[in-house]
């Protein structure tokens, strides 16, 4: 895939996998939402979530988003994640992030629920890797 192709498929709302590296080595690995723009990914989370912890001591991390259907395309990128509690332009990026996956309609109600919400990870992809059909 070139670069427009892959912005098109991680603006598609299939869930991340991110794997981080726990405190004694082994990989840590979680299904997430996310939004990907200007060459990272942004993930709303809770700063508790053991993957932030791994992140915040050890920001090297993988993140893979896949089809589970043929043609099995796929992105896998690795990075550098950075953690932030209640940063600048939050709101926006929950929003963006939320109105992805469920409807505009309902995102005020979905937000609130989740109002402790207040981590935004953000991940520099560093290295790509993709393809539009898979084995």
């Amino acid at each position: 895939m070139n670069e427009s192709e892959v912005q098109a498929f991680l603006d598609r709302s299939m869930t991340a996998i991110v794997a981080t590296v726990g405190a004694k080595g082994g990989a840590h690995s979680v299904p997430v939402w996310y939004r990907f723009e200007a060459g990272s990914f942004r993930i709303w989370t809770d700063e508790s979530r053991q993957w932030v912890k791994n992140a915040r001591r050890n920001p090297q991390v993988s993140i893979t988003v896949a089809e589970h259907e043929a043609p099995f395309a796929a992105v896998i990128a690795r990075g550098k994640a950075e953690v932030e509690v209640d940063p600048p332009g939050m709101k926006d990026d929950i929003r963006a992030i939320v109105e992805r996956y469920i409807p505009e309609s309902d995102a005020d109600a979905y937000i609130a629920q989740w109002a402790a919400l207040r981590t935004i990870v953000r991940i520099e992809a560093l290295q790509v890797r993709a393809w539009g059909k898979g084995y």
